[in-house]
Order: C-alpha cells, then structure tokens, then sequence
C-alpha cells in the first residue's frame, strides 16, 4: 500500500492571483500533499498554473505529493497523480492511462461507492462532506458516523473533506479516517502556513495517542 501523506491541501482556485503563493506558505510550513483543483479554468490556464505550483512546490521539498482534479489529460501530461469523481473520467480508465504507479483517489459521498470494482483501483477516497461547509451550501453534512462506517467497509485509506476545522482532526481520525483534506481552513485563512501547521500538530496528536 502507498504510504499517503495525512494532511490534504484541496488547492481551489490555484490559478487566481495570490493563491499558488498560499500553497508554498502550507509547504513550507509541512504539508506534504497538494491537490490541484479549479473548477472555473480553462485546461490551458489550469495546466500553465499548474507547472508553475508543481516547479515552486518541488523547489521547496521534492517529497511533496501533487495530485489533479478530475483533468486526466493533464494530470498524465505532467505525470502527476489523479483524483477523480462524478464529472471526471472513471477510475478504469485513468488506472489503464495513468498505470500501477500512480496514486489514483476518487470521490465517494455514499457507502455503496467505496466497495464493488472501484474499490480495486483506487488507493483512497475522500468522503464527504463531513461537516457543513460553504462549498455546499444548505448541506448539513453526513457526521461522524457515517464516517465511521465509511471506513470500516473500505479497503483502503479514507480521507474527512468537508468543514474540517483543526478541533475537528481528531474526532475524523479516531472515526478511522486516515486523514482529512482541508480547503477553505487553510486556503482561506489568515495566515495559511500558521493554519496549516495546527492541522498538522492535530494530526500528530492523534498519532501520539
């Protein structure tokens, strides 16, 4: 199994002014993977934005994991790793595309979507949202139980997305989670390296228990 970082970085909107540059201040504070994701970009802007953050990124710790959101051509032009769900291609074929070496995720919102044939050419889910968030507004957000048997049934490593504040890490990891992915508590803070470093102690605190 690949050993995955437990910290997410869901880098929204990276391609708009000022954004890549909170991505660098979360590296630099520790956090490990980026994941790149902008709905609203056209595919050149997007793969130009991206070589730019994954050139900066690799600068700074050539370790760091850099994955893509549901643009399959671009995450196999760059030889990065590949996220997908609903809108994006299927895991079949980015696992056909991409091969055995790459870190393939997908994004479940209900239990049946993390067994069956899917299961077998994944290496994680995020399941979500966990707790209400202003990506989807006037959802209320599944809880921790849901969670819970999410990551009982999966067979392999479940990342919380969704309203997960640094409070929140602990509840998600003792839920079974592996990690969380964070978009707006880091990507919209103040201070994103200070805001990615309290996540990362939170993960570390649960790891010490």
């Amino acid at each position: 199994m690949v050993d995955l970082p437990r910290l997410i970085l869901v880098a929204d909107r990276f391609t708009r002014p000022g954004r890549a540059d909170r991505v660098i201040d979360a590296v630099q504070a520790g956090l490990r993977w980026v994941h790149l994701r902008d709905h609203e970009a056209d595919d050149d802007t997007f793969y130009d934005g991206a070589v730019r953050l994954r050139d900066r990124v690799e600068a700074l710790h050539a370790g760091v994991r850099v994955s893509v959101n549901q643009r399959l051509d671009i995450a196999d032009r760059m030889g990065l790793d590949y996220h997908g769900g609903t809108h994006g291609c299927g895991v079949g074929v980015a696992r056909e595309r991409l091969g055995s070496d790459a870190v393939i995720g997908f994004s479940a919102h209900e239990q049946e979507e993390v067994t069956g044939p899917r299961a077998a050419r994944v290496d994680y889910f995020f399941f979500s949202p966990i707790f209400p968030t202003e990506s989807k507004p006037g959802h209320p957000g599944t809880g921790i139980e849901p969670l819970s048997r999410i990551c009982a049934v999966s067979e392999v490593p479940v990342f919380a997305l969704g309203g997960i504040t640094p409070a929140r890490v602990g509840l998600c990891l003792h839920a079974g989670a592996h990690g969380v992915a964070v978009l707006s508590g880091i990507m919209d803070a103040s201070d994103p390296a200070r805001a990615a470093g309290a996540y990362l102690r939170r993960v570390a605190a649960s790891d010490e228990r």
